[in-house]
């Protein structure tokens, strides 16, 4: 059980305070590049900057007061695919990522626990695009209403290697594939990832029914 909590509180630190890391260094870099001929973009990087290191320094409290207070795991707030997908794809938008996101579901009708994972795992996605792609990503959101699932999929240029239909780490990182999977395993769902012809390309399933 201990173990269980250390992991759990182990991803919670990587996803949101390496996406935000992540975010903040290409904001950072991009509004350097025009500071002197785009004062607008270097405005609106300087507040998404703001806004993401506020937001990560509230989530990072409140991971601290577990290890902390010895708190049961879940009692403190923390985003959802609900409350807070668009705020993160924004936050994504400002680090010079396209984005293209298409929603075709009522996260409002999820699941706290699928909400809450769903979260983190499109997040994970975002931050791994933005290291090691560039330029452009796609998130679709969606339900299979057969097998009731909840369906996400994240494509990007290719930019690593590793073995179709596994979730596998490309170089310099792989802690967040893990995770990923991880997270989906705690719910019962599943995860792979892997290039595709030209794209690498995310997929997950997490159950919508009654889960672990």
């Amino acid at each position: 059980a201990d173990l269980a909590v250390r992991n759990r509180l182990a991803r919670e630190l990587h996803d949101s305070v390496g996406h935000a890391l992540s975010a903040v260094t290409l904001q950072a870099s991009a509004a350097r590049r025009v500071l002197d001929s785009d004062p607008r973009f270097v405005r609106e990087a300087l507040a998404a900057i703001e806004e993401t290191t506020r937001r990560t320094v509230g989530e990072l409290d409140a991971v601290l007061g577990v290890l902390r207070d010895g708190d049961a795991p879940g009692t403190a707030p923390a985003p959802t695919l609900a409350d807070d997908l668009d705020g993160l794809l924004d936050r994504t938008r400002a680090g010079g990522l396209r984005v293209s996101a298409t929603v075709a579901a009522d996260p409002r009708t999820l699941p706290s626990a699928v909400s809450r994972e769903a979260y983190r795992i499109v997040q994970e996605g975002l931050s791994n695009a933005l290291r090691h792609a560039g330029g452009r990503v796609t998130v679709a959101v969606g339900v299979d209403v057969l097998d009731g699932h909840l369906r996400i999929t994240l494509e990007n240029p290719l930019a690593g290697t590793g073995p179709t239909g596994t979730v596998a780490p490309r170089p310099g990182g792989g802690h967040g594939l893990r995770g990923i999977a991880d997270r989906a395993r705690v719910l019962g769902g599943s995860a792979r990832a892997g290039p595709v012809g030209r794209i690498w390309r995310l997929e997950v399933r997490l159950p919508l029914g009654r889960t672990p």
